[in-house]
């Protein structure tokens, strides 16, 4: 599908739709030579190469993390294969449709990074499939979809995104940076939701080098806006001493500084706001499936010139994940991975030991239940029992009973880690002679 907008071939002729009007990025909606549509962007000439890495990375990552998102790809092209369709349009001033023009184009390419070549460097993105419904917010649900029906404040997938955009510097969360479209699948039409807009992730802003603010404060706070003008300018930001080095681009983007606790977006989300523990610690068990060769093939996707901005891309990515997961997998009991064996033996493992941001678990307390699914009740089985590694053994009277569920609670220790001793409950079914694992509650 892509072969007219591969990297280093020969793509064509591309027939411009029309001049990219939304957002802060130049760009042109184009028609390549196979029929295919794309939204390109270009570079601003002060970053060359930084926003469309930016958003060739991010949007892998995002995808990765497993949110539909577009395709976007690195592509180049020439002036002269760019030629306007008859009919074509751009928005004047007052917001009206009028014939787009060579003028238009050439205002665009002026004010874009160009390579030695002669040739300019573009993220192109696909057309999303589907017909277009508008943005979604991160609060409510959509009025015109019946299958949306958990508030987006409360959706795990939101609440998490929190965390993947602290690792990756995606400030402008926000609902001008989705789309939903209505597809097919299944033999139904259902709405599906688009992150939209990497542009301004990692070191990039998009236009300029990310600001110093951004993942720092919000772009208003009143108290430290008050604080410096009170002091009259005397009250500094400690963000606003931050060294960076000299890479177009890179842009902006360290992991020194960083606090992945403390980061924010440009704007309260207020999913991000809504965040518990045990959604950061699924998202953060995500992030540590990244190991440093993945990060490293990822951010080679981005082509840039200069070795040393993949390089230090790279070590920065991998320094922020270690940080991420030190805050989030240990901000909660983190064992995973519970099971029970046909003849009891209970076997669990510890994220964040498996991750390495912490050492072994003292001891770890299991509680034993006979749980009713009907009333839900649980009706204790025994006490509480101790072991120093991640395996013990159900108690032999609960077993003896067959009961169609029971239950057990496990709790970590850890001097360091004091929510590690957070509960966690895991419900067993009998299934096929075994225990089958029915449900998990982290933090009930």
């Amino acid at each position: 599908r892509m072969r007219a907008l591969e990297w280093g071939a020969e793509s064509g002729q591309w027939t411009i739709l029309a001049r990219k009007s939304e957002g802060v990025t130049p760009g042109f909606t184009i028609e390549d030579s196979t029929g295919e549509v794309y939204w390109i962007k270009f570079d601003p000439p002060t970053n060359p190469e930084m926003a469309s890495g930016a958003e060739v990375i991010s949007t892998k990552f995002f995808h990765a993390f497993g949110y539909h998102v577009p395709e976007n790809y690195l592509a180049s092209f020439r002036r002269e294969q760019l030629v306007i369709r008859e009919g074509a349009t751009v928005k004047d001033e007052d917001g009206r449709p009028r014939r787009l023009q060579q003028p238009d184009i050439e205002e665009i390419l002026d004010g874009a990074a160009r390579a030695p070549d002669g040739s300019y460097r573009v993220l192109a993105s696909r057309n999303l499939p589907g017909r277009p419904v508008g943005p979604f917010r991160y609060h409510g649900t959509r009025p015109d979809d019946p299958n949306d029906i958990f508030p987006h404040e409360h959706r795990r997938e939101l609440r998490g995104l929190s965390v993947f955009s602290a690792w990756l510097n995606h400030d402008e969360v926000r609902s001008t940076n989705s789309l939903d479209t209505v597809v097919e699948a299944n033999g139904r039409r259902i709405v599906r939701h688009h992150l939209l807009d990497f542009g301004s992730t990692l070191g990039s802003g998009s236009v300029r080098a990310q600001s110093r603010r951004a993942g720092n404060e919000f772009v208003w706070e009143s108290r430290p806006t008050f604080v410096t003008m009170l002091t009259l300018g005397l009250y500094v930001r400690p963000w606003i001493k931050v060294p960076y080095p000299e890479m177009p681009a890179v842009g902006r983007i360290e992991s020194t500084y960083y606090r992945p606790e403390q980061w924010k977006a440009d704007y309260p989300n207020p999913a991000f706001k809504n965040a518990l523990d045990e959604d950061r610690f699924w998202a953060a068990r995500i992030v540590a499936a990244f190991d440093d060769e993945a990060i490293k093939a990822i951010v080679g996707t981005a082509r840039y010139t200069n070795p040393s901005a993949a390089e230090y891309l790279t070590q920065i990515i991998i320094e922020r994940r270690a940080k991420v997961l030190t805050a989030w997998l240990n901000g909660t009991n983190p064992i995973v991975d519970v099971a029970l064996s046909p003849s009891g033996e209970l076997t669990f493992g510890n994220a964040a030991e498996q991750a390495a941001v912490a050492r072994a678990a003292e001891r770890y307390t299991a509680a034993w239940f006979r749980f009713d699914n009907t009333s839900r009740q649980l009706e204790a089985f025994g006490p509480d029992a101790t072991v120093t590694s991640p395996k013990l053994q159900a108690p032999a009277d609960l077993l003896a009973v067959r009961p169609e569920f029971i239950a057990v609670r496990l709790r970590a220790f850890h001097p360091d880690h004091p929510a590690w001793s957070n509960p966690l409950m895991a419900y067993f079914r009998q299934a096929g002679g075994g225990w089958q694992l029915a449900g998990l509650e982290r933090n009930p």
